[in-house]
């Protein structure tokens, strides 16, 4: 890699000339030196380190966002909305894909800190429980780490600012509008393992029966990836036995379309012999056939003030709440019954 010291010694001048004119300053340099300076600038091929030069400023005008699986199209869409938004205000996105492993994510965020980034973002991070795993956790509690925002996980554990859409809410109101249908109970796919958003979506799941006074058979509260494909796979297994829902809940729209297609593939009728109804509101949530009723996130308010949050902390503003919720909206169209 060549340096401003080649470049100078090319020209015939000092390094702090040769800053000067990469820089347009601070001090002025004679049109003479500014010419024999960019000629050996072309000559030697020499590309500025835009990051070493806002490391002096202390500020690299960059954002870290790690996804927990940029294949789900949640992720791809909350990640889309962050870099519109990061780029209003001038600041660029370095991306990671933690495809759900504490390593790889630990990894990502070491690189982010090192390359100094403004703050970083995560969306549905590799997580157990209410907190980030070891790795990941042992990198946040170390020195020099940023502003942290939590998109759709508690964040507590380590300082973040948790941005977080009412979980609870929007499954409550999304298998209660199922029950309003006339169904006398609802069968429940949720994800695996025990992420907070999962547990609050089950959570308001049972809330509608309860409130009905009525019962959950356990053999219809199923768990699947968060994925279509394996979504697929369970619902089929389910939907094919003796006895089968005639209402399911699905706490994604991703693992939504595996159902359908898995309903599809036996030769059931979206909604007349089987009521569908899901949470996140996608993008193909309104072109499936037929289009799913969800709760809707709103994904765009989130990205927006996640960005606001990590450039007021930079810019020595308010600090913001550890928490900070957004509302849900159910969204009706076709796949609950309605016309």
């Amino acid at each position: 890699m060549v340096t401003q010291e080649e470049v100078a010694r090319e020209a015939g001048t000092s390094t702090a000339v040769v800053s000067y004119v990469i820089n347009n300053g601070p001090r002025n340099v004679s049109e003479p030196t500014r010419q024999r300076v960019l000629a050996a600038v072309a000559k030697l091929g020499y590309r500025p380190n835009a990051v070493a030069r806002s490391l002096r400023s202390a500020n690299t005008k960059v954002i870290g966002l790690i996804a927990a699986d940029i294949t789900n199209p949640y992720c791809s869409q909350v990640a889309v909305e962050v870099e519109d938004a990061a780029m209003r205000h001038g600041r660029t996105l370095l991306f990671g894909n933690a495809k759900h492993d504490d390593s790889r994510q630990a990894r990502h965020l070491r690189t982010f800190i090192e390359q100094r980034v403004e703050g970083i973002i995560f969306i549905g991070s590799a997580y157990t429980g209410d907190e980030f795993l070891p790795e990941t956790t042992a990198v946040l509690r170390g020195e020099n780490v940023p502003p942290i925002v939590v998109l759709d996980r508690p964040g507590h554990m380590v300082g973040a600012t948790t941005i977080q859409v009412d979980n609870q809410g929007g499954a409550h109101a999304a298998t209660a509008h199922l029950l309003w249908h006339g169904h006398d109970e609802v069968a429940s796919l949720s994800g695996f393992g025990e992420l907070s958003s999962m547990r609050e979506r089950h959570q308001g799941w049972l809330d509608a029966h309860v409130e009905r006074g009525l019962t959950c058979r356990e053999e219809w509260q199923l768990q699947s990836e968060i994925d279509r494909y394996d979504a697929y796979r369970v619902s089929r297994e389910l939907f094919s036995r003796a006895e089968r829902p005639r209402a399911i809940f699905t706490h994604t729209d991703e693992q939504a379309i595996g159902v359908l297609y898995a309903a599809a593939s036996l030769g059931l009728r979206v909604p007349r012999d089987l009521a569908v109804a899901s949470f996140d509101d996608i993008r193909e949530a309104c072109i499936v056939q037929p289009s799913l009723t969800t709760a809707r996130q709103p994904i765009a308010e989130a990205a927006r003030l996640a960005v606001d949050v990590l450039l007021c902390h930079d810019n020595g503003g308010a600090v913001a709440p550890p928490f900070m919720p957004l509302p849900t909206e159910l969204v009706v169209r076709e796949s609950c019954g309605c016309a």
